[in-house]
């Protein structure tokens, strides 16, 4: 029998420099020390660029022992796209170079060309072959799942399978659901009853792909594969049962042996990613309306760009962009490391933009308002009439990159858990791991009904509270906050100019009331200023309870308001409010033409890792009220950025 054996090494790009060496230590070198003289072991790996360069810059030497491997034909070295992008999200020009740069990367580094593909979390669909194919690429992997499901028998997936589009031929590999499921977690002599049984059988080969990060960073795996001898003892066994069991290189592989047939799968992924997206990655961008504001974002830098910037391919890394096992868009560094890759590139596709426009970027059938000058975006939903993304173009940060609170799946498995700490017994894959890694998770189990953007216009009950607003338990008396406002645009050669209005109603007493709310908008040219005049109109007097809703990612720890430290869920009144972020050296002054009160409270997720069920920091809400006598009033506020 022959047996392929593929790992998958990566981090994300905007992953902690501490994160990804202990990653490194852990893995991913002594991974490579245990199998560098055991010379019947033989193995293809990839390594996603972003983590290649940070080896190379950090471990020169691990980059030598590869090349010494390489060059003693013991492995191959498999590409992927350069930041590790799920291919079918972006552009097709975007997809070639995020290949051909990872490619000439790799030659540079190992002087071959790689011929082989690692898709990042194995997304499929057809359009890919002749990217693949255009780019150089002759094989990938995919799971043997989808080929089962394509009407492919397990019995035929012996292999390697050929397909094409437009002509342009790839070449598949079925990875082994079983492998994966014993590789490092069951003991060596069971993996070796598996092979054996197979050989037995007739099967030919059997192939690996897997995150290299199971042997040694997921929870357990380093005592069990390196301090208790899982490596060592496997690939002594394969000395002894070289007869029977051999390990190959896929590209040797290919060039030995005909293809099993021709395929054209359905789209997919592995198992488990097709259980988290209900069968299509795509359907990540639906569920997480944050997600598909960074793709869509990307989609329109990249039809402005004459050459791609290198910050642009970053910002596409595929990480922030879905939630499984891994915290992925949860994680706050993520996506801003997303927003500030490309907000750098932007400022290297347009050098001086000044233009307001409606634009439908986001493509959901509704267009938006953009507004872009030097220093400031600004992107409006009309849904609301707010603004749901805010670019510093000074700082690289998306300043209302806040995530909104919503149920998912497991949430059920933290209820049960509720007042527990739960551990496993012995390694697991982490698809099987259930713990809480603090008590009482249920608590923060709170969904938001509006996403977390700013310019968000309440009308509370009169008894509402700070509190009460944190657990989406009160009472909007007004329709403003979800409904549609009506947009409009203007320029002049200082200022942009950006209108929403609502013919809208709210409760007063027992009455639905008529109202109308407007607000301008105006972004100066050449400042970090955005000014907002509020208009309300009734028909008559009514007693309203006021307030303007704003969310900004700025981290609380060290933070403060006016010159005082913050702090959750208390009051403070006045006209003039400076919030001053330490960690990420931000300062906005927000002025109010009258005195209001504010409320701020943070904004907390919990979501599933790898190493178990967490609390995620993901922004600060700040609510600004006035209680008072309508029927026609006007409130400025103006922000400025430091």
């Amino acid at each position: 029998m022959n047996l392929i054996f593929v790992i998958h090494n990566h981090q994300p790009v905007g992953n902690f420099d501490y994160v990804i060496e202990e990653a490194y230590k852990k893995s991913y070198k002594p991974f490579i020390d245990a199998v560098i003289d055991a010379k019947d072991f033989r193995f293809g790996i990839h390594f996603s660029g972003y983590l290649m360069q940070y080896i190379e810059r950090k471990h020169p030497e691990f980059i030598e022992k590869l090349r010494y491997l390489v060059g003693q034909k013991r492995c191959e070295i498999i590409s992927g796209g350069l930041y590790e992008p799920v291919l079918p999200l972006l552009t097709e020009r975007d997809r070639k170079e995020q290949i051909n740069r990872m490619n000439d990367y790799i030659e540079k580094l190992f002087k071959v060309r790689p011929r082989g593909y690692w898709l990042a979390e194995r997304v499929w669909e057809q359009q890919i072959a002749k990217t693949l194919s255009d780019s150089g690429i002759r094989y990938t992997f995919l799971d043997d799942t989808h080929f089962k499901n394509s009407g492919i028998n397990e019995k035929n997936l012996n292999g390697y399978f050929i397909t094409e589009t437009e002509g342009k031929p790839l070449k598949i590999f079925p990875i082994s659901k079983k492998l994966r499921y014993l590789i490092p977690f069951k003991s060596v002599n069971k993996v070796f009853e598996y092979l054996l049984e197979q050989d037995k059988n007739g099967i030919s080969m059997e192939l690996l792909g897997d995150d290299g990060e199971k042997f040694g960073v997921w929870p357990g795996t380093f005592k069990y594969v390196y301090e208790e001898g899982w490596l060592k003892e496997f690939t002594e066994r394969i000395e002894k049962e070289i007869s029977r069991i051999k390990m190959v290189l896929p590209m040797e592989y290919v060039k030995n042996h005909a293809p099993a047939g021709r395929t054209y799968l359905k789209e997919c992924s592995y198992e488990e990613m097709m259980e988290w997206s209900n069968g299509n990655f795509r359907n990540f961008l639906l569920k997480y309306p944050e997600a598909n504001d960074m793709n869509k974002k990307c989609i329109y830098l990249s039809g402005k760009a004459d050459i791609v910037p290198d910050e642009l391919l970053k910002s596409e890394a595929n990480d922030a962009y879905w939630h499984g096992v891994f915290g992925g868009l949860y994680l706050p560094h993520l996506r801003i490391s997303v927003y500030e890759n490309a907000i750098k590139a932007e400022k290297k596709i347009e050098k001086n933009p000044f233009d307001v426009k409606e634009t439908d970027i986001n493509l959901d059938g509704e267009s938006e308002i953009i507004a872009e000058t030097p220093l400031l975006n600004a992107y409006f939903q009309k849904t609301g009439g707010a603004i749901y993304e805010l670019d510093d173009k000074v700082k690289n940060i998306n300043l209302l990159n806040v995530l909104t609170r919503r149920e998912e799946p497991y949430h059920k498995k933290i209820r049960e858990l509720s007042g527990k700490n739960q551990d496993t017994n012995g390694v697991k894959t982490i698809h099987e791991i259930v713990r809480a890694k603090e008590n009482d998770l249920d608590k923060f189990l709170i969904y938001d009904w509006y996403r977390r953007a700013s310019f968000v216009d309440h009308f509370f009950r009169e008894d509402t509270t700070a509190k009460r607003v944190y657990q989406m338990n009160f009472g909007e008396q007004g329709d403003f906050v979800s409904e549609p406002f009506e947009g409009s645009t203007d320029k002049d050669e200082e200022n942009l100019y950006i209108r929403m209005k609502r013919d809208g109603h709210v409760w007063h007493g027992e009455d639905w009331e008529e109202i109308t709310l407007s607000k301008k908008f105006t972004i100066p040219k050449n400042e970090r200023v955005l000014e907002a005049l509020y208009t309300l109109k009734a028909e008559r007097e009514m007693f309203l309870f006021f307030g303007v809703e704003m969310n900004f990612m700025l981290f609380k720890d060290g933070m403060k308001i006016n010159d005082k430290p913050y702090t959750a869920f208390t009051e403070t009144s006045g006209d003039t409010f400076l919030i001053e972020d330490f960690i990420q050296q931000i300062k906005i002054n927000i002025e109010f033409s009258e005195k209001l009160t504010l409320w701020t409270f943070p904004i907390y997720t919990v979501s599933q890792s790898e190493s178990g069920f967490e609390k995620t920091f993901q922004g600060l809400t700040f609510i600004f009220s006035k209680k008072g006598i309508i029927r026609e009033k006007r409130i400025g506020v103006k922000l400025k950025f430091d």
